[in-house]
């Protein structure tokens, strides 16, 4: 499970700095979504592995 919780940890520091950072573009808008896709696939693992 510390596996997952680091993933977890890891993919929402991504998408908190990309927020933190964001100036609308097309091409830094995919890759927000890309970031969130990442994070709720960390999520998804990490809410199963409980």
């Amino acid at each position: 499970m510390d596996d997952e919780l680091q993933l977890l940890q890891e993919k929402l520091r991504a998408v908190s700095t990309r927020l933190s950072n964001f100036v609308m573009t097309k091409q830094n808008a995919e890759a927000l979504c890309d970031e969130y896709r990442q994070l709720l696939g960390a999520l998804k693992k990490f809410s199963c592995a409980k």
